[in-house]
């Protein structure tokens, strides 16, 4: 069992704030720490008191309404950002917690502990964050013209009668034309992601993710029809979404898995059920699969993991992203086998089930 001076050795070493109040709100007992946070002149007086009459009394009031709280309710967490004596700002996260003694007396136990490295860092990770989301909006807007007219110089190609060409020519005319036109639209998909971020409300309405899924099925038709690509989709629910968004959403995962293909025609499935209190949707294809190691990686940008057909390696990313946005989440389901199976969950709040004829 540990001795009074034991236990006073313990605490007097802990760098967290520790201190103990009775019902009064007066400090019975404060750790080295905790009496460090007071210029040194007043550290012999703390014990006896509220340890806040120096404070302005607006703060001091707050800091009382906390601990009534914490007595009524039996607990509470609170995080508070001040200048200390030395003019050092401070954010500390305080957890009180209220006991009763043998004698029956209340008393409030606190512990603070000092997050401001880590609250610094959160903000300089918000700001960076902030900062690469403006960059790659403004890469991907400048990146648009050089490809539109990387396209149109293509076409103009092909369609001059007056340019001789070798006869592998065309075949490379229409490769380079469908990657430009695939690059674009993955530019056009980063950049409709990069400002959905930034706006304060993305713009949900009431959508018949049929349609987005014939409006896909339209943007891919080339691939699907280079490809001998066989769709499936069941009927699928009308949702509060953010149109442009979820189309870009089914189109990229479509495009996922015809691209990454076995040597079989593809046969993409889109499925949808309601599990639970959420809105599941799927879609399945007969391609190459994914390896175990490789199911998170892929959803990293520019990562593909052993799945290397063609596309940027930015489309499953932009998926989860999409997904995020839309409060719900996105994964590689690990125990599909013959292909790849990719499940969105979405928050039963996007709209009750309302089945569309497909």
């Amino acid at each position: 069992m540990l001795t009074s001076e034991v236990f006073g050795l313990i605490m007097d070493h802990d760098p967290n704030l520790v201190f103990i109040k009775d019902a009064n709100s007066i400090v019975l007992y404060a750790n080295r720490a905790c009496l460090e946070c007071y210029p040194p002149e007043r550290r012999a007086s703390i014990v006896g008191s509220t340890g806040l009459e120096d404070f302005p009394r607006e703060e001091a009031a707050l800091r009382l309404a906390e601990d009534r709280r914490a007595f009524a309710l039996g607990e509470s967490e609170a995080t508070t950002t001040g200048v200390d004596y030395l003019g050092r700002c401070r954010v500390l996260l305080t957890r009180k917690r209220a006991f009763m003694t043998a004698d029956g007396e209340q008393r409030l136990l606190g512990i603070s502990t000092d997050i401001t490295e880590l609250s610094e860092r959160e903000a300089s990770l918000v700001r960076i964050n902030d900062q690469l989301s403006r960059f790659t909006a403004f890469a991907a807007h400048d990146l648009r013209s050089p490809l539109a007219s990387i396209v149109s110089a293509l076409n103009v190609i092909r369609h001059d009668r007056q340019t001789k060409l070798g006869p592998n020519a065309s075949d490379y005319i229409e490769l380079a034309t469908a990657s430009a036109m695939s690059m674009a639209q993955q530019v056009t998909a980063l950049l409709s992601v990069s400002r959905a971020e930034h706006r304060q409300d993305v713009r949900m309405v009431e959508t018949d993710l049929n349609v987005l899924v014939e409006e896909a099925r339209s943007n891919l038709s080339a691939l699907i029809a280079q490809t001998e690509s066989y769709i499936l989709a069941s009927r699928l629910p009308t949702l509060r979404v953010e149109p442009d968004l979820f189309r870009q959403l089914i189109q990229n995962l479509i495009e996922n898995g015809i691209r990454h293909r076995a040597d079989r025609a593809p046969q993409i499935a889109i499925r949808y059920e309601q599990a639970g209190s959420e809105h599941m949707l799927s879609v399945e294809d007969n391609g190459t699969g994914v390896a175990a190691q490789d199911a998170e990686r892929l959803f990293q940008p520019f990562e593909q993991g052993s799945r290397t057909k063609g596309g940027s390696g930015l489309g499953l990313s932009l998926c989860r992203r999409v997904v995020s946005l839309h409060g719900g989440s996105l994964a590689v389901d690990p125990t599909y086998v013959g292909g790849c199976r990719v499940v969105v969950r979405l928050p039963e709040a996007l709209g009750t089930v309302s089945m569309a004829a497909a």
